[in-house]
């Protein structure tokens, strides 16, 4: 079209979209801010990325070091226990507090669940990054050179299944020996304080065995599977965890439960006779303790059995039989016990006397000594008492004046009516 020249050139219409950024409406937000990031940060796609790489691998250190506090923690809560303020209490002594035995298992394996799926979380996390990303080979090997984990858990040599000290390998000592200190502070809670099968339930140890097992499961199923994913993509490997690494982490939860509780499973007198103890001791029912191993059933007296009833005075059943378990744990439960060994019934039980040890005045040095200083206050003496058990064969001559006492004065079993435990055990075969 022309023009003339006299007439004024009109203006030329700008799209909106064709203007300059600075000239562009600023009541749009999302202009704005993008105004914004153009001033004041150049960023490229791929330094984004690296920064993302970097970030969920010092996530997963944070992580790490959390795991490694946590086992730490353990070990220092089942030192603890095996204090001997501790050892006959149902707390454990923290300065002013008292930490209840009973919540540290809990405590343990919500902790081992709460950093599975952390871990897992960003395992995956860092998968998703690593296998998204458009960054060049040597760029990402040189992120996780330059900035591995605090296990190096992605190092190739990882995938060699006999290496115990690679990341893995650490990796898998680290939960084991986290997972024998809980299994440790579990028996500390229920087998050192409280009898195996009077007080303690063992419903409640079958759930914890089973909480246990399956938060296990959980982890090995969601932190491998992402793990296996990153070795893939960085090494071209496939990796797996491998039979010798399952069958030592498992060798080392047993270990490290024995090692918590080599006092229970030794006895450390020394002595010449067969002296058990002094150790703290479980009531496995109303006549048979639990000290160093070895099953102790009390001589001279027949308990009623765990499972047996009795009548009240009123004709009311009542269990009398775990009654006795409990009276024989509340007699035990303040005080180490030492018992002189009699004989073998098998090779882990033995018939013996027992007695509250008196820690002031040392261990006796013969079988004769041990009877002059213990056999008017032995355990079997309290039971009968406390009408809790019959005297039978040399029991009766020696607690005739103890049985008597407690059927005068109707306690325990002698308030009603009951059955000699030897009948109900013949009933019952």
């Amino acid at each position: 079209m022309v023009t003339h020249a006299d007439e004024p050139s009109r203006p030329e219409r700008v799209s909106p979209d064709a203007r300059p950024l600075e000239s562009r409406s600023s009541d749009d937000p999302h202009r704005e801010a993008t105004l914004r990031a153009v001033q004041h940060v150049q960023l490229s796609p791929l330094s984004i990325q690296a920064s993302s790489l970097v970030r969920s691998i010092d996530a997963l250190s944070r992580i790490f070091w959390i795991s490694l506090a946590g086992t730490f923690l353990t070990l220092f809560f089942v030192a603890l226990a095996q204090l001997d303020t501790n050892a006959n209490s149902e707390a454990i002594g923290l300065g002013e507090y008292q930490v209840p035995k009973s919540i540290l298992p809990l405590g343990a394996l919500l902790f081992a669940l709460f950093v599975f799926w952390l871990t897992a979380n960003r395992m995956r996390m860092l998968a998703y990054v690593l296998c998204s990303s458009r960054l060049p080979e040597d760029m990402v090997d040189e992120i996780f050179r330059l900035n591995p984990p605090v296990l190096n858990v992605f190092d190739d040599d990882n995938i060699k299944q006999w290496s115990a000290f690679n990341g893995v390998g650490v990796l898998i000592i680290n939960w084991a020996v986290f997972f024998g200190n809980a299994i440790a502070l579990t028996l500390y809670a229920v087998v050192q304080q409280g009898a195996t099968t009077a007080e303690f339930d063992f419903l409640e140890l079958g759930l914890f065995v089973l909480g246990a097992l399956g938060i296990l499961a959980y982890g090995y199923l969601t932190v491998f599977p992402p793990l296996r994913e990153i070795l893939s993509r960085l090494h071209d490997v496939q990796f797996h965890l491998g039979w010798q690494r399952k069958l030592g982490g498992l060798a080392l939860v047993v270990a490290t439960v024995m090692i918590q509780n080599l006092d229970q499973l030794s006895d450390p007198t020394g002595s010449d006779f067969d002296l058990i103890g002094p150790a703290i001791a479980n009531a496995i029912d109303g006549e048979t303790l639990f000290v160093r191993g070895v099953e102790v059933q009390l001589f001279g007296i027949d308990a009623m059995e765990l499972d047996q009833e009795c009548l009240t005075e009123s004709g009311a059943r009542y269990p009398c039989g775990r009654e006795a378990a409990i009276a024989l744990q509340n007699m035990v439960q303040n005080d180490d016990i030492v018992c002189l060994s009699l004989f073998a019934v098998n090779s882990s039980r033995v018939v013996g006397i027992c007695a509250l040890h008196e820690e002031a005045s040392g261990l006796p040095e013969s079988d004769q000594a041990f009877l002059e200083r213990y056999g008017d206050f032995s355990l079997s003496r309290l039971v009968v008492e406390r009408g809790h058990a019959l005297s039978v064969g040399v029991g009766e001559s020696l607690f005739r004046e103890e049985q008597n006492q407690a059927q005068t004065l109707r306690v325990g079993i002698w308030q009603g009516s009951f059955q000699p435990p030897a009948s109900w055990r013949s009933r019952r075969e």
